[in-house]
């Protein structure tokens, strides 16, 4: 009898330990924040420090030929990191967010690091995306190798400091600044630091002549200057070799284009969607 509760302890505990490992390794779903509208289907990813609410202005406007979901990047608003943390799990809660939603592949919109993770679910998963849109989105770190040690030498000694200037570049002004490091601030540090450590090594622009289907890049100045040659930004953002790339630029806004910008993002979105290849891009 006594060898017999041994046993049935250790199974009971090599399964409780086994289910412990799973959910370790297993990343959890992306969770949907919200979804309105009818039509054909737009999903919409935030940014680092960001939150689907920075896109009800420009969702609710989709919202009328539309239905448009608003899925929260891993690590807020109701979405868990997954552990461990990569870029394949961040992608992963993306793809299961996609495969959830009716009405056939949706066009694909992201912003900045949400961008990222939007387009290598498009190239790890053509057959979930009708078009992408990014938003602001860097394909390839934008911190030069030879500089990186140091940032995440800062990163870890004056994480504040370096959280603060990066947002209040990020402004469209110092309030709008102010205002978008306040909500980052209030994050998890080392949700943040995660994410701005993804951001410094990822680079998917070896990937992106996989990336068949039709991809709008919309980027303010701030990113694209207006006596900037596009070839040159491209290669610098890592969207040189895309084989359908279109892009366009929208000024008088900082990196958040969709609180600046709603009523021009939302036409652009509109176009793209009403014909993904056949969008005519006037401001290239």
């Amino acid at each position: 009898m006594l060898r017999r509760r041994l046993q049935l302890l250790f199974v009971l505990c090599v399964l409780g330990l086994a289910i412990l490992c799973a959910r370790a390794i297993v990343p959890p779903a992306s969770t949907t924040h919200n979804a309105f509208g009818h039509g054909t289907p737009i999903v919409l990813v935030h940014g680092l420090g960001s939150s689907a609410d920075d896109w009800l202005p420009t969702a609710r406007r989709l919202a009328r030929r539309h239905r448009v979901v608003l899925v929260d990047l891993p690590g807020h608003g109701e979405s868990d990191m997954p552990e461990p943390f990569s870029l394949e799990g961040a992608v992963v809660t993306l793809d299961r967010a996609l495969a959830d939603i009716p009405g056939g592949p949706p066009i694909l919109v992201g912003h900045s690091l949400g961008g990222l993770i939007a387009a290598a679910e498009a190239i790890d998963h053509p057959e979930r995306v009708r078009g992408l849109v990014l938003v602001e989105t860097a394909l390839r770190p934008q911190l030069p190798a030879a500089q990186r040690a140091g940032a995440l030498e800062q990163l870890d000694r004056d994480y504040a400091g370096l959280v603060h200037a990066a947002y209040l570049g990020f402004g469209h002004d110092s309030a709008q600044g102010e205002m978008l490091y306040r909500r980052v601030a209030a994050l998890d540090p080392r949700v943040v630091k995660r994410w701005i450590r993804l951001a410094w090594t990822a680079d998917l622009s070896h990937r992106v002549a996989r990336l068949d289907l039709p991809v709008l890049a919309v980027l303010a100045e701030r990113s694209w200057a207006p006596h900037e040659p596009w070839d040159a930004v491209a290669r610098e953002l890592g969207y040189l070799d895309m084989p359908r790339l279109r892009a366009t630029r929208i000024a008088d806004c900082g990196h958040f284009v969709m609180l600046d910008h709603p009523d021009k993002l939302v036409s652009l979105i509109q176009g793209f969607a009403a014909d993904p290849d056949g969008m005519k891009i006037a401001s290239r």
